[in-house]
């Protein structure tokens, strides 16, 4: 390892993480750069990259002492991570995507991440056992959503992006539109829109063939008791079926909504693409919450 480069690094992790002790910033640092050496996350494959420091079982022991540490908040540090990252960010339009992704049977993870040049940065994050929601599923993405929203700068109103499974939830859409910000989700296919001049129908139902695109608004969501919002129908020459999507954002169109694979796409980089997570046998969410802290530092 580069002790010059790391030095510089351990810099950088100080300044996004003034709250931290000393020591739990190079413990952060240290972790963090060792996984970019390793292209792994386990403590034992990073600590044989990181012999500059000591013996590779000592430097094991204390990566593990870091993720054992109770007193590292991964809430706050998630608040002081976005704050950083977005303090960095030079976009013109901020797009948060929200998914949950699983490590087996072991663990699930919902994820909030700043769509960036084609792959998605976790700002915050929130992990659990499988189906094991900490609270509802609303009221946990709502709360990652607060975390971040103090860092947005005030003149940018945010647009998330999330998948039919997440998507199709009035609530958060509601809630979304509550804090001042924008949504483009996809949702069911018969989800159903009400306009004045026509019967309600199913949202697939306004494109009968693939390379045709709607676009109109209405009201979705009748058993919730109906949502206003602009509606998107979008069916791509190459796809089996259309892409229904709901938005209250003025800008943005159906087409649009491809940037949330950035999201699974780094997924994939957080696993077999890059820092192998599925293979750290980590699956306490405690320490997964500060293990999933250290690899977004290093993605």
């Amino acid at each position: 390892m580069s002790l010059k480069e790391f030095y510089h690094w351990q810099g950088c992790v100080r300044q996004a993480f003034g709250f931290l002790g000393c020591w739990q910033v190079l413990g952060l640092a240290l972790y963090s750069y060792g996984v970019v050496l390793a292209r792994h996350c386990a403590p034992s494959r990073v600590a044989e990259k990181l012999i500059g420091i000591g013996k590779a079982d000592t430097v094991q022991r204390r990566l593990e002492r870091f993720l054992d540490n109770p007193r590292i908040d991964w809430q706050a540090c998630c608040k002081a991570w976005a704050k950083w990252v977005l303090s960095q960010y030079s976009g013109e339009q901020i797009i948060l995507l929200v998914d949950e992704t699983k490590l087996a049977n072991h663990l699930s993870v919902m994820v909030v991440g700043l769509a960036y040049r084609g792959c998605c940065i976790p700002l915050a994050f929130w992990c659990y056992p499988p189906k094991a929601w900490p609270m509802k599923q609303v009221d946990l993405i709502t709360s990652l959503l607060t975390w971040i929203a103090p860092s947005i700068p005030s003149s940018m109103i945010p647009l998330v992006q999330a998948d039919r499974g997440i998507g199709t939830s009035p609530d958060l859409l509601r809630a979304i539109v509550q804090m001042g910000w924008y949504f483009e989700v996809r949702v069911q296919k018969n989800t159903r829109l009400r306009r004045e001049t026509e019967d309600d129908c199913p949202l697939a139902t306004l494109v009968s063939e693939a390379g045709q695109t709607w676009r109109g608004s209405g009201k979705v969501f009748k058993k919730a008791g109906w949502l206003e919002a602009e509606v998107l129908v979008v069916w791509g020459e190459t796809y089996r079926e259309c892409w229904c999507l709901v938005t209250n954002c003025p800008w943005v169109t159906g087409w649009d909504y491809a940037i949330r694979y950035w999201q699974e796409a780094s997924f994939r980089d957080l696993k077999s693409d890059g820092w192998q997570w599925q293979a750290s046998r980590i699956w306490t969410p405690a320490h997964a919450n500060r293990l999933l802290l250290v690899m977004s530092l290093a993605y």
